[in-house]
């Protein structure tokens, strides 16, 4: 049979134009037109096998099939061993033809077949009720050798529905089960499947990744879970030897969202993506990533919440809180023990300046095999603050944590931040005020208070501390003038009792008292005055 070359796009219009008129039980179209006159589109069904051969370098056959249901459709071609594995002999492509004005079909999947392909089976398609159209034709190196064409049907729901190439196409999902995918080839570009779910109230999710062991290191499959506005919520790969990844519990509030499946191989493996979810009870909702979307973090609640994988950036879970009056605080974090001593996770106390910038009262860091950390004793004057608990510069990882705040009032007691003498607070003589010597990570914190003097006069610190039977030296206490220069000062060892610098005579002028970690650093609470 002598073809002539044409265009695929050509074929599929007289194709959809046949299917108006096509009987039951018939074998191919006979087509009344110039283009096809020498060769007609066949039509099959599925579950069903059939032959073909190619004559030249132009020659094509097409294929015409009916789905009756959603379901998955299997493409096969099978043609006798010739050894050559580099060699390919014929390219297949699979269509689906919509039903609209334009007749327009879409590429859902394309592969090339070789030599020694004896067997070629190139995955699953999903598919849903309609009009398909292979077609077969000639390969750089085509062989003028029978084929067989094998279709293969099976109705399910539980599968995506191809085309899903875009946020529009997306494959509808029901959470706590699972949606069979594959990553089908395309000739000049690689697949991408869209799916949808819908969360009635407030959830937290889990997704589960899996598919065969294929024992590579090379990534198969990037994840993306979106919201309605497509922002990125989480993202993880799934490399060819990871049967199975996990995302770990995510917060989201009800709402529709996304998830984005990625091949980045050229690979047709069979996936399967699970979506389970539970009801949110005291979680954090992503995303949070920052202070203005933070969540509320409840005074005594014990809020639970997960930093969320990404490919590009990292997460940075925001909660609010708000200091009824002048006070200190308790900051409670724990997680799940994790192998290693690595660095796990930053805990950042951040207050909002008026001029409209953050600034980070103290950081701590908590290790993987560490359960809980505790910030204890932070004095916080009375309004809104943030915590911010992020993996900046340390290990990262997405097990679950727990956070939780609680506040004691107390009068007197230091208002962070007052790490320089711009932010120290006034204070006056023979009251006790109280503090600790919070630091952060690798900076050490320092506490000034201010006074004035409106004549020369004789004072004395007197500072004092929680007791111990160790004899380091923890705290100096020191009285500064306003260059910061020192007047007097008295170290403070831990099981040190009251202690003071003595009777100094100090000229009128303002200055300040000064309290900071001596050779070894504590965070037990202080208390001082002034007295003259």
């Amino acid at each position: 049979m002598n073809k002539r070359k044409i265009k695929i796009t050509a074929l599929i219009t007289v194709v959809v134009i046949l299917l108006v008129s096509l009987c039951a039980g018939a074998v191919s179209l006979i087509v009344e037109d110039s283009m096809f006159k020498n060769n007609t589109p066949t039509y099959i069904t599925p579950n069903s096998q059939t032959t073909g051969i190619i004559k030249n370098a132009d020659d094509y056959e097409a294929y015409i099939l009916e789905v009756p249901a959603s379901g998955a459709l299997v493409v096969r071609l099978d043609h006798e061993d010739f050894i050559d594995n580099t060699k390919t002999a014929w390219k297949v492509k699979l269509y689906k033809i919509t039903d609209d004005e334009t007749r327009s079909y879409k590429e859902l999947s394309y592969t090339e077949v070789f030599w020694s392909d004896a067997t070629s089976n190139w995955g699953e398609v999903g598919v849903t009720e309609g009009t398909y159209c292979v077609v077969v034709s000639a390969g750089a190196f085509f062989l003028e050798s029978e084929f067989t064409l094998v279709t293969m049907f099976t109705q399910t729901d539980i599968y995506e529905k191809e085309p899903n190439d875009t946020v529009e196409e997306a494959t509808l999902m029901q959470v706590k089960y699972g949606k069979y995918g594959s990553s089908q080839g395309r000739e000049q570009s690689a697949d991408a499947d869209w799916f949808t779910f819908e969360l009635q109230e407030d959830s937290c999710i889990n997704i589960s990744f899996t598919h065969s062991d294929n024992t590579f290191l090379t990534v198969g499959w990037n994840v993306t879970l979106m919201n309605n506005e497509l922002e990125t919520i989480t993202q993880f790969t799934s490399r060819l030897n990871e049967t199975v990844v996990k995302t770990g519990v995510i917060g989201l509030k009800s709402g529709t969202y996304y998830v984005r499946v990625d091949s980045q191989t050229n690979n047709t493996d069979t996936y399967t993506l699970l979506i389970g979810a539970d009801k949110a009870v005291n979680n954090e909702f992503e995303l949070n990533d920052t202070p203005e979307s933070a969540i509320l973090l409840p005074r005594d609640i014990v809020l639970s919440g997960s930093l969320s994988d990404r490919l590009l950036g990292l997460d940075k879970d925001y909660y609010k809180f708000t200091v009824p009056a002048d006070g200190y605080i308790d900051f409670e974090f724990t997680h799940e023990l994790l192998e290693g001593d690595k660095k796990g996770w930053n805990i950042r106390i951040i207050k909002p300046m008026e001029d409209g910038s953050y600034y980070e009262i103290v950081r701590k860091i908590s290790m993987w095999n560490e359960d809980s950390y505790i910030i204890e004793n932070l004095g916080l004057a009375a309004g809104d603050y943030y915590v911010c608990i992020d993996g900046d510069s340390v290990s990262y990882n997405s097990a679950t944590y727990t956070c939780k705040w609680s506040f004691s009032e107390k009068e007197n007691f230091e208002k962070e931040p007052n790490n320089t003498l711009e932010s120290a607070e006034n204070i006056v003589f023979g009251t006790y005020y109280h503090g600790a010597v919070i630091s952060t990570d690798m900076t050490f914190d320092e506490d000034f208070y201010k006074f004035e003097l409106s004549e020369a006069t004789r004072i004395c610190l007197e500072f004092g501390h929680e007791t111990g039977d160790s004899g380091d030296i923890c705290w100096t206490a020191s009285i500064v003038d306003e260059n910061g220069n020192e007047v007097t000062s008295v170290d403070s060892a831990v099981s040190a009792g009251l202690t003071s610098t003595g009777v100094t005579e100090v000229p009128a002028g303002t200055y300040y008292v000064k309290i900071e970690t001596g050779v070894y650093g504590s965070e037990i609470p202080y208390y001082f005055r002034l007295v003259r």
